[in-house]
């Protein structure tokens, strides 16, 4: 039971290890929708403890009526869980602007590609 236990444990903490980082996504696609905006976000800069990006969608300005976002995804493009993480700052889903803040885990770079959806 103990050898059961132990081997559980360590299975756990190598899955985590190896998603620690991965794509985040928010809302879901629906029919209808149509890419609002694709985008890729990218840091490759001096090796700092942790490296952080901003991004913004704004919708067109002077528009009569900008879409509502409905899903908006961000794509880790750095291999075993080695890129960083997605979260948002501000606005997001049901909504007509996002603002997405990558942060990098330490000493290491990101590469995400963002895409934003709606109608």
């Amino acid at each position: 039971m103990k050898a059961i236990a132990c081997g559980l444990v360590i299975f756990l903490s190598v899955s985590v290890a190896l998603i620690y980082g991965e794509s985040r996504q928010w809302g879901r696609r629906v029919s209808g929708d149509r890419q609002l905006d694709y985008a890729v976000v990218v840091n490759n800069s001096l090796p700092v403890p942790e490296k952080s990006s901003i991004y913004r969608y704004l919708s067109a300005p002077g528009a009569f009526r900008p879409p509502n976002i409905t899903a908006i995804y961000a794509r880790d493009n750095i291999p075993a869980g080695k890129g960083g993480y997605a979260a948002i700052v501000s606005g997001g889903i049901n909504q007509a602007n996002v603002t997405l803040k990558f942060t990098s885990q330490p000493y290491q770079r990101f590469n995400f590609t963002v895409e934003i959806y709606g109608k």
